[in-house]
């Protein structure tokens, strides 16, 4: 009986980080999470029931909304010179809450679409600052275990929203409806508040450009990396095909029962809060962050043309095969991230990690404005349209081996001379 508790203790141990600040950082992300899965819960149903929008009006505003906070990420992410990172994701965290309590008061299409826009703006710098922040408690070192650990807890976070909401939205009231998002709202100003907890300094760097646009200039000019956040943005297309491709090709392309639908959402965030520990420790360097995107791209081809033999097979192995089809997409999902952790950290320099991490971020923000329309399109041409998607993923897989070999030659060509004493040793 020990041997088994101990053996729970050490499973238990690995989704934890190893000091109070980042414990601190945990129940944050937790509590952040929540209120995110209780807005993604009850949102749309309170646009539509609450507000009387119908499908279209809710799409563009999202979509308006999307937009303002792709163009308003770096400039935001640049407020980090002046008040450090963490002083800024705890202020973005009260501006989500403010317009986020705004949104449970919209009564048009209008004042849904500026509140929505204004509380998309603070969606952009959450994930830089992380990993600003996670990297000043934990060390470069552990950073991307780390994240993985966020990443994990993010998807208990969501599912405790999401199970919040159902009761709430069981009573059918424009009231209770509302108060999801008002308890959304509740959840970032928790979370604003335990990262006040924190004793850690994670400072804004001293130098900082006379003009905030200025430290952009060599992330701009450095094509290396540009092309890592264009690699990087193409493989988080697997949050769209999650969210809107694979419904539509279970109901449409396919004789699955459509109740199927939560299971493989259920088996997609099992997965993930399991194994999203275990992929991030087997990822620390150019290589293996490299080897990580490379076979992202792998498990997302994989999972398209599951896809596309779902619709050919009768309905139990249709079943089947859209289980093992949500377990590739799953892990596309989990390399795709600790490889984007790892590298666009590696291999921003320290000086301007804050300009690089937002810039590099651009590249999720283009998915959810672009990733739709172009889902639309794949969609459209069904079984073509799949393979033509599957294909776009091995081409990114192997554009990741040229840009991650690229990183590695110029991080070694970057890496300091030995001291002769040293040359000596050896």
């Amino acid at each position: 009986m020990t041997g088994k508790w101990d053996a729970l203790r050490r499973l238990l141990s690995s989704y934890t980080l190893p000091n109070r600040s980042g414990r601190i950082i945990v129940a944050a992300v937790v509590v952040y999470a929540t209120g995110s899965g209780l807005f993604l819960a009850g949102g749309t149903v309170f646009f539509v029931k609450g507000i009387g929008l119908n499908a279209a009006q809710v799409g563009t505003g999202l979509t308006v909304a999307g937009l303002a906070g792709f163009l308003t990420t770096v400039p935001v992410s640049m407020l980090a010179r002046r008040f450090g990172p963490l002083q800024l994701l705890r202020m973005v965290q009260v501006w989500r809450a403010a317009w986020l309590a705004a949104l449970a008061f919209a009564d048009n299409v209008w004042t849904f679409t500026l509140f929505a826009s204004l509380f998309m703006i603070s969606q952009g710098p959450v994930l830089p600052m992380v990993q600003l922040v996670v990297s000043a408690v934990v060390g470069e070192r552990n950073q991307t275990r780390s994240l993985g650990v966020i990443g994990s807890v993010s998807n208990v976070g969501m599912c405790l929203g999401a199970l919040a909401a159902a009761p709430l939205l069981s009573f059918g009231s424009i009231g209770m409806s509302r108060s999801i998002l008002l308890l959304g709202a509740l959840c970032c100003v928790v979370s604003a508040g335990i990262l006040g907890l924190l004793r850690v300094e994670v400072a804004a760097p001293a130098d900082r450009p006379a003009r905030w646009h200025k430290g952009l200039l060599p992330v701009l000019r450095d094509r290396r990396y540009l092309a890592l956040t264009t690699v990087n943005g193409v493989l988080f297309l697997h949050t769209v095909l999650l969210a809107i491709g694979l419904p539509f090709w279970l109901v449409e392309s396919t004789d699955a029962p459509p109740g199927l639908l939560s299971v493989l959402i259920t088996v997609n965030t099992v997965l993930a809060i399991v194994l999203q520990v275990h992929v991030a420790k087997r990822v620390g360097d150019s290589r293996s962050g490299t080897r990580a995107l490379r076979v992202a791209g792998f498990t997302l081809a994989g999972f398209s043309l599951a896809l596309v033999a779902s619709s050919y097979a009768s309905t139990w192995l249709t079943i089947g095969v859209l289980v093992v089809a949500v377990v590739l997409l799953t892990c596309g999902e989990l390399l795709q991230a600790v490889g984007g952790w790892e590298l666009s950290y590696r291999h921003a320099p320290a000086d301007l990690r804050t300009e690089y991490l937002s810039v590099f971020s651009l590249g999720g923000a283009a998915v959810g404005i672009v990733g739709p329309a172009l889902l639309a399109v794949v969609l459209s041409w069904n079984t073509l349209g799949m393979i033509g998607l599957a294909a776009l993923f091995l081409l990114t897989s192997a554009a990741a081996t040229l840009v991650g070999a690229r990183l590695a030659r110029a991080e070694r060509h970057d890496a300091p001379e030995p001291e002769p004493d040293e040359a000596a040793a050896v």
